[in-house]
């Protein structure tokens, strides 16, 4: 199996101090990939704010530890980023206008996934997932969004981006927090349901697309 890995899910991990889980997580799941645009995001732009450089520190160190592969750059994964950029910022119009929905770097990451054949991509972010999952649930947030039913998706863009990214799945970081427990890959301390929702909220709060309904129902499905 082989995970693309947005910066979110990354940073995520590092902030609620769980990161060294994915050296266990790599040895059951496969290879861990990585854009140098996403290294960048977690370390190099970051290593020296005070503020983040805690977190860089612990990212860095996994990185060198081959935890994570990174991904070299190339003239067709630029291409490629390039084109994803172009299809979906062009894919959703509100009142006859077209929406920004991603950056450069969620961009890249899902330029990766055709590219490495990637089985998943792990991201946080709502809007980038859906638009890999439930696309169309997408016209619901932005009509509600922007107060109009004048909202449209372009299928054939749609279509062109599928095609550049493959067959994919998207995981998040509760999946994976969930996946490390149902292994035995946390300690002790977060064997009961009360302590892995802390964790499982602690991840939400830092940036994890999951709503409290959904967590309660993940610690009911994990400790029936």
């Amino acid at each position: 199996m082989k995970i693309v890995f947005d910066s979110g899910v990354l940073i995520s991990f590092s902030e609620t101090c769980y990161l060294s889980l994915f050296k266990s997580l790599k040895d059951l799941l496969g290879e861990f990939v990585i854009s140098e645009n996403v290294q960048y995001e977690c370390v190099g732009k970051v290593e020296h704010i005070m503020r983040f450089k805690l977190s860089s520190i612990r990212i860095s160190r996994e990185i060198k530890d081959n935890v994570f592969t990174i991904a070299s750059s190339s003239q067709k994964l630029k291409e490629n980023t390039s084109k994803i950029m172009e299809f979906t910022n062009s894919m959703f119009f509100v009142r006859h206008q077209p929406i920004k929905i991603i950056q450069i770097g969620e961009a890249e990451s899902l330029a990766l996934l055709g590219l490495t054949d990637a089985d998943y991509l792990a991201i946080d972010e709502r809007t980038t997932r859906m638009l890999v999952e439930q696309p169309h649930a997408l016209i619901d947030i932005f009509k509600r969004k922007y107060n109009t039913n004048d909202v449209r998706l372009d299928e054939e863009k749609y279509v062109k981006f599928r095609e550049l990214i493959g067959p994919v799945s998207v995981i998040r970081s509760v999946d994976l927090l969930a996946y490390a427990y149902k292994n035995n890959l946390l300690s002790s301390d977060f064997k009961s349901p009360d302590n892995l929702k802390a964790i499982m909220y602690s991840l939400k709060i830092k940036g994890c697309s999951v709503s409290f309904q959904e967590i309660d129902e993940y610690i009911s499905s994990l400790y029936k």
